[in-house]
């Protein structure tokens, strides 16, 4: 191994230790080693509120009303607003409220935040300080929350949540909120092991007796806690205790508001040092270097790591691995660079802009740094909300574009330096994305049962409200038989609602529902067929009950279904639930190979289940909590995925019940089943288009499982032909790299694909189980390829449509 490729291995573990290896270990070490802490509701000690502002008269009309709504008994709670100087008009409306009993204290100079805090604080005697900003709006029972920790007498400062809103309207925003949420995972687990690590200015408190003055260049929320952790007491993190506040909304704002944060934390780090000694701190050392200086560092750790592969490749022919990792690195920059040329004109797609955020952080943390080793440290404070005429881009954040040329000189260098070595490297990617979507994914999901299974809170005496919600169009044949099915359900009739929404049918299926209405059955017919989704919406809007099941029309459900479903609703993190559905297919060409598909379908929604993250239910039987509910969109392909996963995303349990069964009778041929299957993979890729439907960052098993279970699969088609085509191109036009396993790769493709073509051509060889299986496996792959075609391009209908075949 050369120096340059140890330098390489070595700062991908660093940088793999700071962003992926540090939460990981810290989410183990919780659960394996934590420290608990006493906590009492009841506790009510002495309170003081200080609010800091600096020209805030647009808001701070509105945060004084909330502080003082807020849910804590009023002869204990003071508020106080540290107005630092403000010339914007917010000292005159914060002297209004004096009769209610707010204080302003007013620090002459401008001189900064924290320095308008230590004069604030030689005011203060309450037992508790809580710290807040003047856009931060406080939940009602926040206080309470915060102080109950305090009942520990080893507890020195509580953190609460900030909730950023406005994600969902810029790019800039998103991207804050998406950072945020993984900061929140990390904070609770820090809480769990030994102390969170900083303060969040917008809601922290602390014990008026562990605040020392700070120097003027301190920032308050990290260097307090520093200190107080140097003392000798903990830090919590109460998720419970939250408020709410805007984002800076705009890449630029964001960017200088992360080099004031870095620069002045830096500065912060050197004036408590001692926090940095395990003899001293502990556990907390290790948690505020991975934490804090490690990441703060990164950026520069990115530049070595670059320079150092610009000159592996350029010295010598590189390595496979550094090829690898050079191309990930090309890869990742472009997607930076043309989320910063797109968000110039409109909103990027997530692909562009989550990495041109991460690119905007680490330059802003790589200037917060530069600027501290220089002397420089800010000091006063300026809200981005204020700052409005702030250029549309700063230069440091089109540092993106300007790594392109470097960028293409390393592609080249890459590529000349062998292009056996970057197909093989293809190859062998390609391979493992599809062994892992075909095989080492469901056997994966084993081991992360035992150490992240969840424990549902099952009550089988458990009976909500309950809608069975029916949408059906033209079911004229079967609805007869699942209205008496439904019927004969063992669930209390009396908490049991039975609607079933005709979508526009023109033959006898709303006369055949009608006829059920003495028996408790309610038909909405809808004139016009818009789609199953558009009239799911409408019939949802006319649904109060607390449980709503969905079924299709074809389904016959086992007689306790509705009750194994719904106990699992006694857990309230739960918030959906979906059934086990069985495939009646003896009589079909393929049931041989449909049987082996779903009994590997069935076990992998088994342990997804099991860790509350089943992706997508299953529309045959599944329930929701009918809060949860958020409408799709009306020409939404895959509702049984997208209204699950909406769910999920809020953070919510989706499990699976194997004991709700349910048995439907396929009697699509072979045809149909493709057409079905090509619906389903068009609907992923609709969803994949499409903001707010894939899982959260913050939540990485969620987002891990629906990669591995539907975003592989969804694309296997295409992964297929990549494989195919480089496992071709090493064979014919490099012989001379010809192995036994890129032979025996090449050979089971062909083979397998020859064998199913014979399939089609000879229908009596599907008896034989090997050709069934390698027939059915191609349709799905055929079927993926044209699901991306149908999705991708909009072509796929919404409206329903027969597939019996």
């Amino acid at each position: 191994m050369t120096f340059t490729e140890a330098a390489i291995l070595f700062l991908l573990l660093l940088l793999a230790y700071i962003y992926l290896g540090y939460p990981l270990l810290l989410c183990v070490l919780a659960r394996l080693f934590p420290q608990p802490h006493t906590f009492d509701p009841g506790y009510i000690p002495s309170v003081t509120l200080v609010i800091s502002a600096y020209n805030e008269a647009g808001v701070i009309g509105t945060k004084i009303e909330n502080s003082l709504q807020l849910d804590y008994p009023p002869e204990k709670l003071s508020i106080v607003v540290v107005s630092d100087c403000s010339d914007d008009g917010t000292d005159e409306k914060v002297l209004a409220y004096a009769p209610r009993g707010v204080l302003l204290y007013r620090a002459e100079g401008h001189r900064g935040k924290t320095a308008a805090l230590n004069g604030a604080m030689r005011h203060v005697s309450s037992e508790i300080v809580v710290f807040s900003d003047g856009n931060a709006i406080y939940d009602r029972g926040a206080i309470r929350a915060l102080v109950r920790h305090f009942s520990d007498e080893r507890v020195g400062y509580v953190v609460g949540h900030a909730r950023y809103q406005e994600e969902t309207r810029t790019a800039a925003g998103k991207s804050e909120g998406a950072y945020w949420d993984l900061e929140i995972m990390v904070k609770k687990w820090e809480s769990a092991f030994s102390s969170v690590v900083g303060g969040d200015g917008a809601i922290y408190a602390i014990r008026r007796f562990l605040y020392r003055p700070m120097q003027e260049t301190d920032i308050n929320d990290f260097v307090n806690p520093l200190q107080i952790i140097v003392q000798g007491y903990r830090g919590i993190f109460d998720p419970e205790a939250f408020c709410t506040e805007h984002p800076a909304g705009r890449f630029d704002k964001e960017f200088s508001r992360k080099v004031r944060i870095v620069n002045r934390s830096f500065n912060g780090l050197f004036r408590v040092a001692q926090a940095l000694l395990p003899w001293a701190t502990g556990r907390f050392a290790w948690q505020l270097v991975s934490h804090k200086a490690l990441r703060w560092f990164s950026p520069f750790f990115l530049a070595l790591l670059f320079c150092a592969i610009l000159l592996e490749c350029l010295a010598r022919p590189a390595s496979l691995a550094v090829q690898g990792v050079a191309a990930c690195c090309v890869t990742f920059c472009t997607l930076a660079a043309l989320g910063w040329g797109i968000s110039r004109k409109r909103e990027p797609h997530p692909l562009f802009y989550l990495p041109y955020y991460f690119m905007l952080v680490n330059l802003a943390s790589a200037k917060g740094i530069v600027l501290r080793l220089r002397g420089d440290t800010i000091s006063t404070w300026k809200t981005v909300r204020h700052d409005e005429q702030v250029d549309a881009m700063p230069a440091a954040a089109r540092t993106p574009l300007l790594l392109l040329p470097p960028l293409g000189v390393l592609v080249l260098a890459v590529w000349g330096a062998g292009e056996v070595r970057v197909l093989t490297l293809t190859a062998f990617l390609l391979t493992l994305f599809l062994g892992h979507a075909l095989l080492f994914y469901p056997m994966l999901l084993l081991p992360l049962n035992r150490l992240w299974g969840k424990r549902i809170a099952r009550d089988d005496s458990y009976t909500p409200e309950v809608t069975l919600l029916i949408v059906a169009y033209n079911e004229e044949s079967v609805i007869e038989e699942k209205v008496l099915n439904t019927l004969a359900l063992e669930y209390p009739k009396e908490r049991l609602r039975v609607v079933v929404a005709s979508d526009g049918s023109t033959d006898g299926t709303n006369a055949v529902v009608a006829g059920f209405a003495r028996k408790g059955v309610e038909l909405l017919a809808f004139a016009e067929n818009r789609g199953k989704v558009a009239a799911l919406n409408e019939a949802m809007e006319r649904i109060d009950s607390e449980i709503v099941v969905f079924s299709d029309a074809n389904v016959w459900y086992a007689p306790g279904a509705i009750r194994k479903l719904v106990r699992n609703f006694s857990d309230p993190r739960v918030g959906a639930v979906s059934g086990k559905v069985i495939l009646a297919n003896d009589a079909l060409s393929y049931g041989v190979a449909e049987k082996s598909y779903y009994c590997i379908e069935h076990t992998i929604q088994e342990r997804e289940g099991a860790l509350g993250v089943l992706v997508g239910g299953d529309g045959a039987m599944y329930a929701i909590r009918r809060e949860l509910f958020t409408p799709p969109s009306p020409d939404t392909i895959l509702d049984d995925f997208v209204i699950p996963m909406a769910i999920a995303r809020q953070g919510h349990l989706v499990v699976h019940e194997k004991e709700a069964l349910g048995f439907e009778e396929n009697l699509m041929e072979a045809g149909g089943e493709f057409r079905r299957k090509a619906r389903i993979i068009a609907g992923g890729y609709q969803c994949l288009l499409r903001p707010g439907m894939i899982p959260r960052l913050s939540q990485p098993l969620l987002l891990f499982c629906f990669i591995s279970h539907k975003l592989l699969r969804w694309g296997s088609g295409l992964l297929f032909l990549a494989l195919v085509s480089v496992l071709v191109q090493l064979q014919v036009l490099h012989p001379e790299t010809a192995t036994p396993v890129l032979a025996w790769l090449l050979t089971g493709a062909g083979g397998a694909a020859f064998l199913a073509l014979l399939v089609q051509l000879v229908p009596p060889l599907k008896r034989w189980s090997l050709a069934n299986h390698c027939h059915y496996f191609f349709l799905l792959l055929a079927a993926s390829l044209v699901g991306c075609y149908l999705g991708t391009t909009g072509r796929q209908r919404v409206n329903w449509r027969s597939e019996v075949a």
